[in-house]
């Protein structure tokens, strides 16, 4: 008797845990889920409201046929070179519309557009930044194929979401020539915790014990590895400075995120930091300041100040 009891319990045991396997991973399915569809939001300003020539353009992302992008190709005067945005997380191409006015009338040709998942662009859904590097990349597709953009004369700015993408894509391309990164973060795993609690409704507690099985069931739902989300090694490949902005009083994005993505660079940044300002807000509390730096740095690399940068 006494040893059916000992057997029952241990069933009674293997049962509890299962169950609580089964709603661990089934949680973690249905939040994996929920932190990969981009937030609605509508598109606010449009170039006609700023008075700015466009044309509405439509491209795929390289190698992902299905997929339509929806962009503005904002053409400048007599362009130097052209530049690809690369919009943040839950935002749009029409985000800070006003930088976007400051490239043409810096003398450069513009390239805004949707990432999946956002805006006007297919409601596929988001890949971690991973998969959204095929955006960017089928983005300057599109500048050779229908723009005749010339090599070396393609620069990528980015922010926040936008910022890492830009810089795991400009790496992957050797036509692009410069890539201005605004509040990137350092690797993605260190954020997917605050992540995952500003876009579900678990809590911040509860997403640290949920992200062994997020981990793992976004690779086992999606194909996605978060641990290869390291934009800071990406950093590390560039043979020419890259440009970095970040606010020193960032919550979002720790300005630790930069310190890391700068001990990975072998060749000295355009580096900007800029105090008193939180996640993402540099140009809008800086604007005469970020637009004359980025716009210096994009020129350097065009040799427009002497030699070109290495």
């Amino acid at each position: 008797m006494a040893g059916m009891s000992w057997k029952r319990r241990i069933v009674f045991a293997a049962g509890g845990l299962l169950l609580l396997a089964v709603i661990y991973f089934g949680v973690s399915w249905f939040i994996v889920g929920q932190a990969l569809v981009a937030e609605v939001t509508e598109i606010e300003q449009r170039p006609e409201d700023l008075g700015l020539t466009y044309e509405e353009v439509e491209f795929t992302p390289r190698g992902w046929p299905d997929i339509t992008l929806s962009g503005w190709w904002l053409p400048a005067d007599d362009p130097k070179a052209t530049i690809v945005r690369v919009h943040g997380i839950d935002t749009n191409k029409g985000d800070r519309l006003g930088l976007t006015q400051a490239m043409v009338e810096g003398g450069y040709s513009v390239l805004a557009f949707d990432l999946r998942g956002h805006g006007e662009s297919d409601k596929a859904p988001m890949g971690a930044g991973l998969d959204e590097r095929a955006d960017v990349l089928g983005a300057i597709d599109y500048l050779f194929a229908e723009r005749g953009a010339v090599n070396g004369e393609v620069f990528l700015h980015g922010l926040s979401y936008g910022g890492a993408i830009a810089l795991l894509a400009g790496v992957e391309d050797s036509r692009v020539n410069g890539v201005f990164s605004d509040t990137a973060f350092a690797n993605l795993a260190d954020l997917i915790t605050q992540e995952v609690s500003g876009r579900t409704i678990v809590p911040s507690w509860g997403a640290a014990i949920l992200l062994p099985g997020l981990v793992w069931m976004a690779q086992l739902t999606r194909g996605i590895d978060i641990n290869e989300m390291r934009p800071s090694e990406a950093a590390g490949q560039y043979a020419y400075p890259i440009g970095l902005a970040h606010c020193r009083f960032d919550d979002r994005i720790p300005i630790e995120h930069l310190a890391r993505i700068r001990l990975a660079l072998t060749v000295p940044p355009r580096l900007t930091i800029y105090e008193g300002c939180v996640h993402g807000e540099a140009w809008n509390d800086f604007p005469v300041n970020y637009e004359a730096l980025m716009l210096d740095y994009y020129d350097e690399r065009l040799g427009l100040f002497g030699q070109p940068w290495p």
